[in-house]
């Protein structure tokens, strides 16, 4: 059977528990020999494959930019380590950054990250060629505002399209102080399967 436990740091974990009836000549139970094997890391992957199956079917059925963004947000924040995000995309006609969508974000904060310059310094801190899982990269304003808001760990994934930046997600935790590796990789695959629905729709509003 599996189940989840609560380790001594108050974490949680998920077992397998496999249990074997020893008897008797007469066949009566003399004792239980069974072991419990730590299956965390498996039983994440599966939840993680799943929401990117979802995710992906989910994606098929609309052509509406803004559900897409939404359905991306609700899915990747069904991760445990993740407890608010927001996507930014590139808004060619007044030469911009904007935040689209967001879940977790006090009002304040999302005030002061809303809009960038594309050509500005926070702009290239929020989006970079390779993803960002580290705060030290951000400047002193940003930390700033980041450190009010109690975030303590980040993830800046960038969307490429074609070998240019389109947008990018950004995740954060409240909990943790590390996105871990499971959750990069999960993050980073969820943003290329994305950037083949959203830059299409994103043509097709541009040259609308």
């Amino acid at each position: 059977m599996e189940y989840r436990i609560f380790t001594g740091d108050g974490s949680i974990r998920w077992v397998e528990e496999r249990t074997f009836i020893q008897r008797d000549s007469k066949g009566d139970v003399t004792r239980f020999q069974g072991i419990v094997i730590d299956i965390t890391e498996r039983k994440e992957a599966q939840v993680m494959l799943e929401i990117q199956r979802e995710l992906g079917v989910s994606l098929t059925t609309t052509w509406n930019l803004q559900t897409m963004l939404n359905l991306v947000l609700d899915a990747c924040l069904k991760i445990e380590e993740i407890d608010a995000g927001g996507i930014y995309l590139k808004d060619e006609l007044f030469d911009q950054i904007n935040l689209v969508a967001y879940r977790g974000l006090s009002p304040e904060f999302v005030k002061s990250i809303s809009t960038y310059r594309i050509d500005s310094p926070e702009a290239r801190q929020i989006w970079t060629e390779k993803p960002i899982y580290t705060l030290e990269f951000f400047s002193e304003k940003m930390a700033d505002l980041i450190m009010k808001e109690k975030i303590t760990a980040v993830a800046v994934i960038p969307m490429i399209h074609r070998g240019e930046i389109i947008g990018s997600l950004n995740f954060a935790s409240h909990t943790t102080d590390r996105v871990p590796q499971d959750v990069r990789e999960f993050l980073e695959s969820v943003a290329l399967q994305v950037v083949n629905y959203i830059a299409p729709i994103r043509i097709v509003a541009d040259l609308a």
